[in-house]
């Protein structure tokens, strides 16, 4: 796993990269707080996705 930031929509479930860390924390809690679901639009109650659907969207985004 990596040390990127993920969303997860409330609407779709759509899983998505929000902040590639390392990076400033002021600047990954903006990104984190503007996040929104690039395959339907919802930005609001956008969740923490668990480690197994972090795992199945890397591993479709490599293939």
């Amino acid at each position: 796993m990596s040390n990127d930031l993920y969303g997860k929509c409330p609407t779709c479930s759509q899983v998505f990269l929000v902040a590639k860390l390392p990076m400033e924390l002021s600047k990954a809690a903006k990104l984190a707080k503007r996040a929104a679901c690039p395959a339907c639009g919802e930005a609001k109650g956008i969740t923490i996705p668990t480690s197994d659907e972090i795992r199945s969207f890397e591993k479709a985004g490599a293939a």
